[in-house]
């Protein structure tokens, strides 16, 4: 239940602060007068999106804020939302909006998102204006309408998520079929070039040694003679440095004997002899080594060209011919076999057709056991709504499809919203035929089955929100209806808190709390102003709805108001 509405800055109100009590509430006021920016402010505090616009002309922001009573609301929601709820069950929110845009959103005191706002508030009000009345008069919501009288929403999400699986999988299996040809091309290249490079067994650096052990190869005689030669100077016949070196230790050794200074020379001289006999042993032993075999010279010239071949296929580079196998592999594992693709895709294909089908039927026979209890329940609140004898059902309409779905002897067309669509059909004269509710209701048979559909939810649910906003749904009627659909208010304002935006003085005369919108001139600005009325108030304002002169006396005001 809303206790409190404080608005400030919104359009034309300037700073007003609204408490309401349980019952039915009536907002009236001339053409123009404002009541709208109450129900434009209630909105915003339920999460409506907000627009600078909405700031009153020379302010720099505008402020918002509602306190409801939630004591009436089920267990359940208070443990989802058990966080903002505080002991005594009032629940505070705060929306402010500046001129650059930015809304702030405050719950409790916590900065909040819009999309939490929404979640928070949805069980809490329901604002039912011109666009319900809108909504109606497009066919292409009656369907959703007997869903949600049925609470069949989350089963028709279920079955919309089947489908466009169902759906993105017949797709994919058309589009493999008409490629059939083309991928088959596909993986067999695949499978050349993949075996192809596994056949070369090629290895990360292979290259590069093989070049290396080629570049020997082709200098082994070379290398070879070298090898002789420095032998030959290090240890020859005609010449021979470790020789001559070993002389010269000699005569250093006999002179250190005599001068011990020369201990050092020896050692360093001796250390050089060693070393020199190291290298000649090296470059014996690496010219024995040089391996002089034209056979293995051919094996590395045809590796390296096929080496190379596969380069100029691949990439490039070793690295680039061992990606392009790790890539064909994975091409081969994302893009199977196309006869085991296909065989794949028509088993998957069928198991979500069959899913479909079962959930389908099922919400089938959901929605038509909801169309007859709905029929029967708005049928009847019609006729307290001063449409006697008249009729009003949900017509299924299914369309034909040689593939589609077996449904009572036929196939029929899926959809992602089930089997079927469906619209409303109505007759506001006793012996007329049924006929499109779109095609041939008044704007004031319109309301009246809005109020209808709004009174059967109660009873369907067992449940309303505990505030109910209707905005001016009364438009188009008058007399003896207009008493009627004020009853109906009355009655629906029992089970819960009712705000009503009217016209109508029959609807503002079974009020139990009054409020009007004025619109004046302050400082040379309009200004709403909206106000509770006491009891003499409340006989002007419905005065001024019946558009009694003046001058009129009480009795004949009253007379008239009899009638």
């Amino acid at each position: 239940m809303l206790k409190k509405l404080a608005i400030k800055n919104i359009a034309l109100v300037e700073d007003e602060e609204l408490y309401f009590e349980p019952g039915l509430t009536v907002l009236t006021g001339e053409t123009g007068a404002g009541k709208s920016v109450i129900v434009n402010a209630l909105a915003l505090i339920l999460g409506e999106r907000a627009d600078r616009e909405y700031i009153r002309h020379g302010a720099d922001s505008a402020e918002i804020e509602a306190v409801f009573d939630i004591s009436s609301l089920p267990a359940r929601y208070k443990k989802d939302f058990s966080a903002y709820f505080s002991d005594n069950n009032l629940l505070t929110i705060r929306r402010e909006i500046a001129k650059d845009g930015n809304s702030r959103i405050r719950i409790q005191n916590d900065l909040s998102t819009l999309t939490r706002l929404k979640e928070l508030t949805s069980p809490i009000a329901e604002i039912i204006g011109q666009h319900a009345n809108q909504m109606l008069m497009n066919e292409d919501n009656h369907l959703m309408f007997l869903d949600y009288f049925g609470s069949l929403d989350t089963q028709r999400e279920i079955l919309s998520e089947v489908f466009r699986t169902w759906e993105n999988t017949s797709n994919e299996l058309k589009k493999v079929i008409k490629r059939k040809e083309q991928l088959t091309g596909e993986r067999e290249l695949f499978l050349f070039q993949k075996e192809e490079i596994e056949k070369a067994a090629l290895r990360p650096g292979e290259e590069e040694e093989l070049i290396a052990e080629k570049k020997i190869l082709d200098s082994a005689q070379e290398l070879i003679t070298a090898a002789n030669i420095v032998q030959e100077i290090l240890d020859g016949e005609e010449i021979s440095v470790i020789n001559n070196l070993r002389q010269a230790r000699r005569q250093l050794e006999e002179m250190s004997r005599i001068d011990k200074t020369l201990e050092k020379p020896v050692a360093d001289i001796t250390e050089i002899d060693f070393q020199l006999e190291d290298i000649r042993r090296a470059v014996e032993q690496y010219g024995a080594s040089v391996p002089n075999d034209p056979e293995r010279l051919d094996e590395i010239n045809l590796r390296l060209e096929e080496i190379y071949k596969l380069k100029k296929k691949y990439g490039g580079s070793e690295a680039a011919v061992l990606q392009t196998l790790a890539d064909i592999n994975r091409q081969l594992q994302e893009h199977p076999d196309v006869d085991i693709l296909i065989a794949e895709l028509e088993k998957e294909s069928k198991l979500l057709r069959d899913e479909y089908t079962r959930q389908a039927l099922a919400l089938t026979d959901a929605r038509h056991k909801t169309a007859d209890y709905l029929t029967k329940l708005v049928t009847r609140e019609l006729t307290e709504l001063a449409i006697e004898n008249g009729g009003f059902k949900f017509t299924f309409i299914y369309q034909n499809d040689d593939v589609g779905i077996p449904y009572k002897g036929k196939t029929v067309r899926p959809f992602a919203h089930g089997l079927e669509t469906g619209r409303f059909m109505f007759s506001a004269n006793p012996g007329e035929p049924l006929k499109s509710l779109v095609k041939t209701a008044s704007g004031g048979e319109i309301s009246r089955v809005l109020l209808a559909l709004k009174a059967a939810e109660k009873k369907i649910k067992k449940l309303l929100h505990p505030l109910l906003v209707f905005d001016e749904i009364d438009a188009g009627i008058g007399g003896q209806t207009a008493h009627e659909v004020a009853g109906k208010l009355k009655k629906i304002s029992e089970d819960c808190q009712l705000i009503v935006i009217t016209h109508l003085h029959q609807i503002a005369r079974l009020a139990d709390h009054h409020f009007v919108a004025e619109k004046k001139t302050r400082q040379a600005r309009a200004v709403i102003n909206v106000h509770k009325l006491d009891k003499n108030s409340i006989n002007e304002e419905l005065d001024r709805m019946l558009a009694l002169p003046e001058n009129t006396t009480r009795h004949q005001k009253k007379s008239t108001t009899s009638k």
